[in-house]
């Protein structure tokens, strides 16, 4: 280990010898002061379940003693069968890690590449690589964090709720920065539900997920439902979420020429962007830009505020288009934008359930000021599990008119015990009992809550 410390120790100060150029190193730990040497290797592991569901307890407690960039081999190093699910719970699980890399052994059948899987496996892999690129700014900021005053990017669940760490189910939780929180899934997904079915418990305060936007209510205990294309991660009331516009500035880590910003209802909150040229020690003399983002936050009246306050120009393009997404938001009928004094006209839009105000050519040096008014204008709807088991019974591969039995058996007003029973009178009208059992299971679910 003694040795591994002092290549670590010079490989980064050789890198880090030029100005234009900061140190950055891959290699495994040598245990001396290991936070010091980005990025540490895990080593060689296997391609397994097993192995898998080892890494979210592996870099929480990697926090406790202030290390933050562990870098593991999406989807195993070697050995094991090559399995599309574990393969994209892998990626997804890279994507809110702190570092995202894939890497195997050397093999025509290791299968690292998208690419090399079918289609839907391709498709959902290209997403969620998509969105780490789009999270750079965010990303970015956090780890200024970390250099400044040695937060890390991931901070465990039992860091607030002591009591989480000797239970199972919620151990592996974690904040990703100050704005999401992330519940791994580490296990298969029940094959004839088709979703991964994890208990979660949310932190005090209202949560929406980062997807969706649906809304729940935190110091709880749930049981969600995923499908492959689905990851347990949520924002708080108020987030901001600096992310690049990827059709612009796509393949480009620089800071993005278009920026937008989620920000999520329910409280006021302010987040400081962090920007520099990425790669040259220049950000020591000042060659950097930090943007603060004030949101004010009042039920029919939003308020954000853009501005710079600290650092130099022509670090960041000289004009940005911002894109606001307010989340959960409808259409407000009044929208006021002003850079510094001068009241601009902005482009605004629904995008589902969320309200976008589009302002383009905003002088970085400058302040943006953009208020939105309107009656109602946010979406207050808590998610239930109803909607849950809707969507798998939507999505079964049995006849329509059993699927109409089963949603009548499943939202009524019966006990859930008078549901069970009802359930598997249900197989003598023709349900299998793979499906039988599927619903006994979701019930034992449902009487948990």
């Amino acid at each position: 280990m003694k040795i591994t410390w002092l290549l670590n120790h010079y490989l980064y100060k050789d890198l880090a010898r030029l100005p234009e150029k900061r140190g950055m190193i891959l290699g495994r730990s040598g245990m001396v002061a290991a936070h010091r040497y980005p990025v540490l290797y895990s080593g060689k592991t296997k391609v397994s379940w097993d192995n898998f569901k080892t890494i979210p307890f592996f870099n929480l407690s990697a926090s406790n003693i202030g290390v933050c960039w562990w870098s593991h081999d999406i989807g195993g190093y070697n050995e094991g069968i090559e399995d599309s699910e574990l393969y994209v719970r892998s990626v997804e699980l890279g994507v809110f890690s702190p570092i995202l890399r894939f890497h195997s052994d050397k093999g025509k059948y290791y299968k690292r590449e998208p690419w090399k899987w079918d289609v839907k496996t391709e498709s959902i892999v290209r997403d969620y690589c998509q969105l780490r690129h789009r999270l750079i700014p965010y990303l970015y900021s956090e780890a200024y964090k970390y250099h400044k005053v040695g937060l890390p990017l991931v901070q465990p669940l039992y860091y607030q709720y002591p009591e989480i760490y000797d239970e199972i189910d919620y151990k592996n939780e974690y904040f990703f920065g100050t704005e999401l929180f992330v519940a791994p899934i580490t296990k298969p997904k029940d094959e004839v539900m088709d979703r991964s079915i994890e208990k979660i418990f949310l932190p005090e305060g209202t949560w929406y997920d980062f997807k969706t936007g649906k809304k729940y209510l935190g110091n709880k205990r749930y049981i969600l439902f995923y499908k492959d294309e689905d990851y347990p991660v949520f924002a708080r009331d108020g987030s901001i979420v600096c992310m690049a516009d990827l059709e612009k500035n796509l393949n480009v880590t620089n800071s993005p020429n278009t920026m937008e910003v989620h920000v999520f209802p329910g409280k006021s909150n302010q987040y400081n962007l962090y920007e520099d040229d990425g790669f040259s020690n220049l950000h020591e003399e000042g060659y950097y830009l930090l943007t603060r983002i004030d949101y004010n936050y009042m039920s029919n009246n939003y308020t954000l505020i853009i501005r710079p306050v600290e650092g130099k120009t022509g670090i960041v393009p000289a004009k940005r288009t911002y894109r606001i997404r307010f989340r959960n938001t409808r259409e407000a009928n009044d929208v006021i934008v002003y850079i510094d004094n001068d009241k601009v006209e902005p482009v605004t839009y629904v995008d589902d359930t969320d309200f976008i105000v589009e302002v383009a050519d905003v002088p970085t040096t400058k302040q943006l000021t953009i208020n939105c008014k309107g009656k109602d204008i946010e979406i207050d709807a808590v998610r239930l599990i109803n909607d849950d088991i809707d969507s798998i019974i939507s999505d079964l591969q049995i006849k329509t008119l059993l699927k109409e039995q089963i949603g009548r058996i499943m939202f009524s007003n019966l006990s859930i015990e008078r549901k069970r029973l009802e359930i598997r009178k249900m197989h003598k009208r023709g349900l299998d009992k793979v499906f039988v059992n599927m619903f006994m299971k979701l019930l034992e679910y449902v009487a948990q809550i």
